[in-house]
């Protein structure tokens, strides 16, 4: 062919876990294809083993919906005409959401030919597993592939099946990686569907791809109380940095509002650089700007204009040499105080440990408080949902289904325990979620914002499958102001 563009597509697998170069089939199947391609080009944005093209998108411990989340940033970027797909292990194995599997595999090669519908996709079957029950469920799994692709072919996709029953338990290296010999029989598996592919007048020269689309980093506030009576109260930014605030009685009939006034007045910062978090550890938000370059300027809040006033802190945050877009604030160690995180992508995050603050204290390196879940940064967010005192980690789906992991201290640090499905959504799509505790009980609640600013809540008992959530309520009918323009 004069051109093969092939996307090795999965997780530790496709990495190349278990063999001796932590190549995996990637280098037996480049030898394989050397000779029948002009150009031959492995893609994507991961490098590593010992073969001429490294390049794949094998995620060490990923799952499903890791490559659901972030494929439409990878097609673009890297170009493929082929993409090569082994992906269920980890949800096997980790016996996570193994019902829906098939459905999720389904979404994600949907989601592949949306993108770029002249894509040539191989989809493979696990491999095996020498442990017992993950066995089970992969066999379970596999039996589903098959008609899985059948049904996507007869809408004329490009849709192959790459059977891998001629890897056996003799043929891993631990519980779910294959050996060196393993890998042989995966590369010989791939290289004959290609082959089948190919002669089938499947695979094009170039595949137009959608462009990947674009992200829009969430609010970066963390437990909006201008009181300090431990309930969230309702603010608008205004786009000149004003802040109007109603404080939270109970909210609609429970209590109503009280109309502060104007909150803030502003220190000639646009709006959309204006965070809140409390970094005293007084339970009142303070007033911080973030910029460009992830400096952040601090006003402590003594009660807010004409209740007490402002302090001017000056530089709380120097900087790490992160874009401000990537900053949050969250407490991470149950002190009071709002540490300084960077959301990197897929969800990994780096955390600096509020002492006070620069010239005030200064600040302790934690390293990776999380080492993410394959999400893009722009569904994570924090919250404390059981009412420790420490952030939890939280993914917001498209949605509004919010997946969890509980805060047992971050990574190296005491770790986390995966809680699963924190709320399983309301019909709201996730960009209209936020979270905050609005009856003071320590636990973030879920909440909705609607376009004209008023606030539908979902109190939260422990969450889907830990004591549920309450009946939904209009917490806030709004003032007149966007949605866009709230902060709670």
């Amino acid at each position: 062919m004069p051109r093969l563009a092939v996307m090795p597509l999965g997780d530790s697998i496709t990495w190349g876990a278990g063999s001796s170069a932590n190549s995996g089939y990637r280098a037996e199947l480049w030898n394989r294809l050397a000779t029948h391609a002009d150009s031959l080009d492995f893609v994507g944005s991961e490098r590593n083993g010992k073969l001429p093209d490294p390049d794949h998108e094998g995620h060490w411990g990923w799952n499903i919906h890791g490559l659901f989340a972030n494929v439409d940033r990878w097609l673009p970027a890297a170009n493929p005409n082929v993409v090569l797909l082994h992906i269920g292990t980890n949800d096997m194995h980790d016996n996570e959401h193994v019902d829906t599997a098939p459905r999720r595999l389904g979404e994600l090669v949907d989601k592949i030919t949306a993108l770029a519908p002249g894509m040539t996709v191989l989809v493979s079957s696990l491999v095996p597993s020498a442990d017992a029950e993950t066995q089970k469920r992969i066999e379970k799994f596999n039996a589903v592939i098959p008609q899985l692709v059948a049904e996507r072919q007869g809408k004329g996709l490009h849709v192959g099946y790459v059977d891998m029953s001629a890897v056996t338990t003799r043929d891993l290296a631990d519980d779910i990686h294959p050996n060196d010999n393993g890998y042989l029989k995966m590369a010989e598996a791939f290289y004959n569907g290609l082959g089948r592919a190919a002669a089938d007048g499947w695979i094009r020269q170039q595949v137009d791809i959608k462009p990947a689309p674009s992200r829009k980093a969430p609010p970066g506030d963390y437990r909006v109380d201008v009181n300090g009576d431990g309930k969230a109260d309702y603010l608008v930014v205004h786009d000149n940095g004003a802040v109007d605030a109603w404080i939270n009685n109970g909210g609609n009939g429970h209590g109503g509002w009280t109309a502060f006034g104007t909150f803030a007045s502003g220190v000639g910062a646009p709006g959309d650089k204006v965070r809140f978090a409390d970094i005293n550890g007084d339970g009142k938000a303070d007033y911080l700007v973030v910029q460009d370059d992830g400096v952040v300027k601090a006003w402590i809040n003594n009660g807010g204009n004409g209740h007490g006033g402002w302090t001017a802190f000056g530089t709380f945050a120097s900087g790490v040499d992160e874009p401000g877009s990537r900053v949050r604030f969250a407490d991470i160690n149950g002190d009071g105080k709002a540490d300084y995180l960077v959301v990197q992508d897929y969800g990994v995050v780096k955390a600096w440990i509020n002492n006070g603050g620069t010239k005030h204290g200064g600040w302790t390196a934690f390293g990776t408080f999380a080492s993410g879940v394959g999400e893009p940064d722009d569904r994570v967010r924090f919250a404390d949902i059981n009412g420790d005192g420490k952030a939890d980690y939280l993914v917001v789906q498209d949605n509004g289904v919010v997946d969890a992991w509980i805060n047992n201290g971050g990574s190296d640090h005491g770790g986390w325990t995966a809680f699963g499905t924190f709320a399983s959504g309301v019909g709201e799509p996730g960009d209209k979620v936020r979270f905050a505790d609005i009856n003071g009980d320590g636990k973030a609640d879920y909440l909705a914002i609607q376009v004209n600013g008023a606030v539908d809540a979902w109190i939260n008992n422990g969450g889907t499958d830990h004591g549920g959530w309450g009946d939904s309520v209009n917490f806030a009918t709004g003032v007149g102001e966007p949605g866009s323009k709230v902060r709670i």
